[in-house]
């Protein structure tokens, strides 16, 4: 009798005990830490992330309707819930149906604007399908997807889109996408090095530098441009980009001496 009254002291004990400290530091159950986040969910229709992701072309269509739509009238709770967005948009950017494909990268375009600092979130997601379209065979497709990149550099951080396009090319081998990749990394270097010079000299540079061959006349870069761009914008002897001081020291006492 004395043993069971024990554990039933103890039992009783633990369980207030543990009530005691919620009670005391005010914590809330689980589930409730994610209210904000579930609440600006509710707020986007569950027609929405079916549309998107159906099988019936039609409904896809209408589903990027909608959301180009909700972007434009209701944009925080859009950029609330980018991500679950994300899953079910970036998809689109590269649909098997040409019509959704290339309706998906137009409003993609015009939504930009309205999304602001949150494509900072789904960076990687939106690239990894935005990318391969640089490839296609349709001009239309091309010139689409390379003003949506020149839009991330309005509305995304520039040291993470460095960082994202030094990421890509590591692993890509397309030679008609990594001429425009490499251009637009040149085009950021000198934005980026006044805040990152390290960054640039160890991340960036060194890529040019490696790919500065995979460079054609349909990239519509000129290597010299591309080179001498990339000198002035992150000058660094390491490299061999700019000649070290003393040497300019020496030219100029020999111009001088003549």
């Amino acid at each position: 009798w004395y043993q069971r009254r024990v554990r039933e002291a103890v039992v009783s004990t633990q369980s207030t005990g543990s009530s005691g400290i919620n009670a005391e530091y005010g914590r809330r159950p689980g589930p409730r830490r994610d209210l904000r986040e579930s609440h600006h969910a509710d707020k986007l229709p569950a027609s929405l992330y079916k549309n998107l992701t159906s099988s019936n072309w039609q409904e896809r269509y209408s589903g990027i309707a909608d959301l180009l739509d909700l972007t434009i009238k209701q944009p925080a709770d859009v950029r609330h819930c980018i991500v679950r967005v994300s899953d079910a948009f970036t998809p689109r950017l590269k649909d098997p149906n040409s019509k959704v494909n290339l309706y998906a990268l137009q409003c993609l375009l015009r939504m930009l604007p309205h999304l602001e600092t949150s494509l900072d979130q789904v960076l990687t997601p939106l690239t990894e399908q935005l990318i391969p379209n640089l490839a296609s065979q349709r001009a239309n497709i091309v010139t689409l997807t390379s003003q949506i990149l020149d839009g991330f550099r309005v509305h995304v951080d520039n040291i993470q889109l460095v960082c994202e396009y030094c990421r890509i090319m590591k692993s890509q081998s397309n030679p008609r996408v990594k001429p425009i990749i490499l251009d637009k990394i040149s085009d950021m270097i000198r934005d980026v090095y006044d805040a990152r010079p390290k960054l640039i000299e160890q991340m960036a540079i060194p890529i040019l530098i490696d790919n500065h061959d995979c460079l054609s006349s349909n990239s519509g870069v000129k290597q010299p441009r591309f080179l001498c761009r990339s000198a002035r914008s992150a000058p660094s002897s390491k490299y061999g980009f700019a000649a070290p001081q003393r040497n300019r020291s020496t030219q100029t006492r020999q111009r001088s001496s003549r």
